[in-house]
């Protein structure tokens, strides 16, 4: 019994801890009324290219370079690229290349070399500033000379291949650009659109040319050297513009719809609005359309009638949450996205599309074994996998921050500060940090060890202020030990162990194999390997499956607002009724993790999704609404009441 015992003097009063944040917590699942948000990508896709047989994804963290079968390689400010995030991307099919713009400056990749070559800087009479290119937004395109241009805020510039740099006339601001193989440059303004030939002449193609469209934004060349221009006419109507030289013939299409993203596509155009899909092309006079509900028609509002009448049919495809952009190639296509990805379509000779796969570089869960959330404000969170560095959450994307070394764990103290475990490499001991604005700083004197190599962190809880508890494990072989628990005195610095080995005044063994923690008053509940383990008025007890437990493999514990308890195992949840432990037929499933939230709501990381139980009805969230994967490892939650989840690819928020 001496190896299964606690102290009470391990235990604290929570008394003193400040309450809460006051938030709105998660409604039932029931209700329908969470919002579940997936991501498998810290950034949103910008811009798509495919060239030869490589797909550029282009981030604002880094250009991904995915081959045709899914494998990637990532250029990053670190292994050469010209910058810290892509602003936009040209390709140029005539030398199988592909031009880079970034916040640092402009590259070129030899797609058939494979080999990533930046150009010099442009002399400060050029007056570009990458920097700002990043928050304004820039397009390039290449030029028929083996050159490039590129649009900025400021007008239209040139650069050589050989790193030569010339201003225009252009000065107008660019939304977007395009070249065609009959080498007119064709240039979005919010004034219009330009053409600029290959003499150098630039011209304006307005109302008098049959281009209705006095804010153009979206330019996608078409065979034959003809531009299509998706813009807003002069009364912020939607409109299209088809048409070549000087000559065009715009058209509205019903019902109305605004276009968000379009490309090329084999003799056509595929667009991308009001939550569909769809490719426009030319009249096939041997094709008979099929009368559908959801159909749309383009319709002419100028011209003579004479013009080719543009066909619109809508893709049968699910259009992936939060698309950004579209991209094609010879048989595919590819919708990038804010927080999944890349989808890829294979598209059939009739123009029917079906799932391919997704283009995914994963960073933020390579080599991750663990998931914990720590929250400064609801858009300032940090968030630790066991992987190399954290990763910051903003509201909107994830940035890679803190030290170069693997974090296993961050929390949030009671009264607000923020802490992070880390170590680097295989070192033998972890070291603790703050965070405060950002900012990573060591707190003096700290430094935890565990037996064996490479220490780890099974859980990290502040039951009240200023003593942190820190779960230990380390890698003995090729199996991963429980190494006992530590406390930290983050005023002091000092650290007390209480392991099965350690026998002294003021400590007592723990149980073995401890993996998980929760405390409420003056009462600790442990998860361990044994059993399940209970600290309060003195006592110590543990209970293993000669006291009715299905299982004794506990994988983590939570105490609900109520008092409750519950424990996750391999034959479901133990539930502690104040007298004995029971196991619910409705729960019975396998648990990797668990988490109770403030409205009574206890979360579960399973097998086939994250349940969620009220005490009477298990719901699930799983692929059918919404998740990336239905395997599910570990679950969080913060004192917004929101719910973190990690699968093996996949973070999950569910929220109000």
């Amino acid at each position: 019994m001496r190896k299964r015992a606690l102290i009470v003097g391990v235990v604290v009063c929570l008394g003193a801890c400040p309450p809460p944040e006051p938030t709105r917590p998660i409604p039932p699942v029931s209700t329908g009324k969470v919002r579940v948000r997936v991501f498998t990508e810290p950034s949103p896709v910008r811009v798509l290219a495919a060239a030869e047989r490589f797909v550029f994804v282009a981030t604002e963290q880094d250009l991904e370079r995915f081959d045709e079968v899914g494998g990637v390689f990532a250029l990053t400010s670190q292994s050469g690229l010209s910058g810290s995030s892509v602003v936009a991307l040209g390709p140029d099919a005539d030398r199988k290349a592909v031009w880079v713009l970034t916040d640092g400056g402009v590259g070129r990749y030899d797609v058939a070399a494979e080999v990533y070559s930046t150009i010099n800087d442009p002399p400060d009479s050029i007056g570009i500033d990458f920097a700002a290119l990043d928050k304004e937004g820039a397009s390039i395109a290449a030029a028929s000379d083996g050159g490039a241009w590129i649009g900025t805020s400021k007008g239209l510039i040139y650069v050589s291949a050989k790193g030569g740099w010339t201003s225009t006339p252009v000065r107008d601001p660019i939304k977007a650009m395009v070249r065609d193989h009959a080498g007119w440059l064709w240039i979005a303004t919010p004034t219009g659109l330009v053409a600029r030939k290959p003499t150098g002449e630039t011209v304006r193609v307005g109302a008098s040319q049959g281009c209705n469209i006095a804010a153009p934004r979206l330019l996608v060349e078409l065979p034959g050297d003809r531009m299509m221009v998706i813009g807003a006419d002069s009364d912020g109507r939607e409109r299209l513009a088809f048409g070549a030289g000087q000559t065009f013939v715009t058209y509205r299409a019903l019902p109305d719809v605004t276009w968000e993203a379009a490309t090329r596509r084999g003799n056509g155009a595929v667009v991308m609005g009001g939550g569909r899909v769809y490719r426009i092309n030319e009249p096939d006079p041997t094709r008979v359309r099929p009368l559908a509900r959801d159909g749309m028609r383009l319709v002419a509002v100028n011209g003579d009638g004479k013009a080719p009448q543009w066909e619109i049919d809508p893709i049968d495809l699910v259009v992936p949450p939060g698309a950004t952009s579209l991209g094609a190639s010879a048989d595919q296509l590819l919708i990038g996205t804010r927080d999944l990805g890349t989808a890829r379509y294979q598209i059939a000779g009739d123009g029917t599309a079906r799932p391919k796969d997704w283009l995914r570089r994963k960073q933020m869960f390579q080599d991750a074994t663990t998931l914990s959330v720590a929250c400064a404000k609801v858009d300032d969170c940090w968030i630790a996998t066991g992987a190399r560095q954290a990763w910051h959450w903003t509201g909107e994307r994830f940035v890679a921050g803190g030290p170069d070394q693997v974090v296993l764990a961050v929390v949030r103290e009671p009264a607000g500060p923020i802490y992070a475990l880390h170590r680097s490499g295989a070192e033998a001991a972890l070291h603790l940090s703050r965070i405060q604005n950002g900012a990573w700083t060591p707190v003096p004197n700290v430094t935890l060890t565990a037996p064996g190599v490479a220490p780890d962190v099974s859980f990290a809880r502040f039951p009240a202020a200023g003593q942190l508890w820190v779960g230990l494990r380390y890698r003995d072989g090729m199996e991963m030990r429980a190494g006992g628990l530590a406390i930290i005195d983050t005023a002091t610095g000092k650290v007390t162990y209480h392991r099965p080995e350690a026998t002294t005044d003021k400590t007592m063994p723990i149980p073995v194999g401890v993996v998980d923690a929760d405390v409420r008053g003056d009462t600790a509940w442990f998860a361990t390997n044994e059993g399940i383990a209970r600290v309060a008025n003195g006592q110590v007890r543990l209970w293993n499956e000669n006291d009715g437990l299905l299982s004794e493999l506990a994988r983590a514990v939570t105490i609900t607002a109520n008092g409750g308890v519950i424990v996750a195992t391999g034959a479901g949840a133990a539930i502690w009724d104040g007298k004995t432990w029971t196991f619910p037929p409705a729960l019975r499933f396998e648990l990797n993790d668990v988490v109770a939230t403030r409205n009574g709501q206890v979360w579960m990381a399973t097998e086939r999704g994250i349940a969620a139980w009220d005490g009477t009805k298990v719901r699930r969230v799983d692929m059918r609404r919404g998740l990336a994967e239905n395997q599910i490892l570990d679950v969080a939650s913060d004192q917004f009441d929101r719910v973190w989840a990690r699968g093996p690819g996949s973070l999950t928020l569910i929220s109000q």
